[in-house]
């Protein structure tokens, strides 16, 4: 059921590499720069996003420790959530999710999928995820099981290897396409594909920026997860693969790396899972110019950053940038309020 990939087990849970395409209309309505999309939103693992990439090396963690069920965490509208579920249900075992706060009574969205896959699904309430994990898996292990852990967003130096491939794929599209980005844009979270991306571009000596544009609140601690996740990442390559570009890791610290991790908080908001209306303003450019759907809790922020950068002239009109798209479109199905007016909803 495992493959090996950079040395570690792993499984197949999509088709790699994603497209890299050109949004020539959104472009041309921002009045530049060049923009691409890199479309992990196509992942093929029920209905797409980045944690596949991420899973495919947990999951196959998880399978070559004989674990039969796995457990994660994540927001009501989490998209690391369902397809965790989803991959869960393709390989053989039991998922359980552990989403924040209250049941909101109703499944729609991601919960909807979450149902339909037949997670088991469990609301913290007024507890820490994390406290309601350990309680999750003290049961499952005293009912025989052996439950795989996963934190949330599978943001782990192990997950993180996942977007050191993506980034691999980018630098790859980029040369066969004689392109030379100035920047990476993508919704950051738990920060595992941005250090993943970071890692790549570290290897590879790539000399675009990776601009992380905050979901939620956002602080030093989290910065500093972000490098410790990268460093973990790099230490894992080290310690496995043989490519000789590797050896650009060696020895790197976390002051060479603190720089590297760039978190914009611009787009925040109210907070997370509350879109502003930059957010959806810039889903609904993108919608009507290049028939391309991103969603109100994390890529919809993501884009409004780089609708910003775009209009406040941060770019040269022939200038190049990637907006990485980790999929999430299952929540607009939860945000129909949100993006029509009244008179449409009638």
């Amino acid at each position: 059921m495992t493959e090996d990939r950079l040395g570690f087990p792993t499984v197949k849970l999509t088709h790699l590499p994603t497209p890299l395409e050109e949004a020539p209309r959104f472009s041309e309505a921002l009045g530049g720069p060049r923009i691409f999309i890199k479309r992990d939103d196509t992942t093929s693992l029920a209905l797409g996003g980045n944690k596949a990439r991420k899973l495919e090396f947990l999951l196959g963690d998880a399978l070559t420790q004989g674990c039969d069920a796995v457990v994660t965490c994540g927001g009501p509208q989490s998209n690391h959530a369902r397809m965790t579920a989803a991959a869960a249900r393709k390989l053989g075992l039991t998922p359980v999710l552990v989403f924040e706060g209250d049941d909101p009574g109703h499944r729609m969205g991601n919960l909807l999928l979450d149902s339909l896959l037949g997670a088991e699904m469990i609301f913290a309430g007024d507890k820490p995820t994390e406290l309601v994990m350990g309680e999750v898996r003290e049961r499952l292990v005293k009912e025989g099981k052996k439950p795989y852990m996963v934190p949330i967003g599978g943001s782990t130096p192990l997950g993180t290897l996942g977007y050191y491939v993506c980034a691999e794929e980018i630098v790859s599209q980029c040369q066969a396409i004689g392109i030379e980005p100035k920047a990476i844009y993508l919704a950051a979270g738990s920060l595992g594909t941005l250090s993943g991306l970071l890692i790549g571009k570290l290897v590879h000596q790539a000399p675009f920026e990776v601009l992380g544009v905050a979901v939620g609140r956002t602080d030093e601690s989290k910065i500093e997860r972000g490098v410790e996740l990268t460093l973990g990442g790099a230490s894992l390559l080290l310690s496995r693969a043989s490519d000789k570009r590797l050896e650009r890791l060696s020895g790197v610290t976390a002051e060479e790396v603190r720089p590297l991790v760039k978190v914009l908080t611009g787009q925040v908001g109210p907070g997370y899972g509350i879109p502003t209306p930059e957010c959806l303003e810039a889903i609904t450019l993108l919608a009507r110019t290049e028939g391309i759907l991103t969603d109100p809790v994390y890529t919809g922020k993501a884009l409004a950053e780089l609708v910003t950068a775009a209009r406040r002239g941060d770019y040269r009109k022939d200038d190049t940038v990637v907006f990485l798209h980790t999929g999430g479109v299952p929540a607009d199905f939860a945000y129909g309020d949100v993006f029509l007016t009244k008179e449409e909803l009638k």
